[in-house]
């Protein structure tokens, strides 16, 4: 998942996501992958990484359960604490617990290394 504001003017490393998530690349549907993008500005209604967490829920659940680890840099004002949440109420879908043991659930993935979380103001 990538996010920022404007597509044109703020998509770092475009070229390179973008080759790697096509056909056969390491971040392609062929090799379990994908690549979504969140650009808050390019349209009237703002959408976040967040938002396209939560649209792809059952295959973050399912790559969770593979090994996979997260892996959240940028702001500090709401994006990390809004992934969180995304998150948090995937795992709770997916096993039928509560949000507790959601949140419980997440805190042993960082304990473990594999949620980890860089954050700047």
């Amino acid at each position: 998942f990538f996010g920022c504001r404007n597509k044109d003017t703020d998509f770092l490393y475009r070229d390179f996501w973008e080759s790697h998530a096509r056909e056969g690349g390491m971040l392609s549907e062929e090799k379990g992958g994908g690549f979504y993008t969140a650009f808050s500005r390019d349209q009237p209604k703002k959408v976040y990484v967040q938002h396209k967490i939560r649209e792809t829920s059952k295959k973050v659940w399912d790559l969770l359960c593979d090994g996979a680890s997260i892996y959240v840099a940028g702001s500090s004002t709401k994006m990390p604490s809004d992934v969180l949440s995304a998150l948090e109420e995937i795992v709770s879908e997916e096993t039928g617990g509560s949000k507790e043991v959601a949140s419980r659930w997440l805190k042993a993935l960082e304990k473990a290394g594999r949620y980890n979380v860089e954050a700047w103001s």
